[in-house]
């Protein structure tokens, strides 16, 4: 069972070459006999699947093994349209359309839409909306330009500001702090003072679009008149 399960273990995301879990496993975990019995076991239970195929460079062949459903990550093209569609989940906080996987992958639309299709069950995929995809842009927009307010100081990682009013929008801040620590690049050039975007990165305007636009949040500035001595408070 031990050894089954350090196999079934190294297996669970993703098919592996047998070379691969030789080199992972043997001597420290188990011998290459016991490795190759456990292997061929486990193939014979239907627990494991079992493929060959020619390598990426080279000739002969390579023996695969992954657990049953898995076959299709061996597709170097599933793999590519499952890693794009994992990306732009990422990136632009919704599932990418058909078109836009395609262009990012390098493959035609209708190679695209007959992989993509075949893979939905699978991860889950689904072709957004008009509706959802100006709704996303939004929250990346929103998202962006709050980071690069805390960046520049003029937000705390809370959310707090004498500037700008994100006292509803705990989510707003929360993607805020993600895109702060894994995608900076995309984040806007903002005016001193953080009212306006001086410039997008291409990278970012490719999710949002050329026409968007941030929310105003800028608290109302609010002046009041010191009737005793005339003079403005602020």
């Amino acid at each position: 069972m031990l050894y089954a399960k350090a196999i079934l273990d190294l297996l669970k995301d993703h098919p592996e070459r047998r070379q691969w879990l030789i080199n992972q496993l043997c001597p420290r975990t188990m011998s290459k006999q016991k490795l190759q019995k456990t292997l061929n076991q486990l193939t014979l239970e239907r627990k494991l699947v079992k493929k060959s195929r020619p390598p990426d460079s080279g000739s002969g062949w390579e023996t695969w093994y992954m657990l049953p459903g898995q076959e299709f990550l061996l597709d170097v093209d599933a793999g590519r349209i499952i890693s794009a569609v994992e990306r732009f989940k990422v990136l632009m906080t919704r599932m990418p359309t058909m078109n836009e996987i395609a262009l990012e992958i390098g493959l035609t639309p209708i190679e695209t839409e007959k992989l993509l299709y075949e893979l939905a069950p699978r991860i889950g995929w689904y072709n957004p909306t008009l509706e959802l995809i100006a709704d996303a842009n939004v929250r990346l927009g929103e998202a962006l330009v709050c980071a690069a307010r805390i960046q520049e100081g003029l937000v705390t990682e809370d959310g707090r500001s004498t500037t700008f009013d994100y006292d509803e929008d705990a989510k707003v801040v929360e993607e805020a702090i993600r895109f702060l620590k894994s995608h900076r690049s995309l984040l806007p050039k903002l005016s001193k003072d953080g009212t306006m975007v001086f410039q997008w990165p291409l990278e970012a305007l490719r999710y949002l679009g050329e026409n968007y636009v941030p929310i105003g949040r800028e608290y109302p500035f609010v002046a009041a008149i010191n009737r005793g001595t005339g003079e403005r408070i602020f």
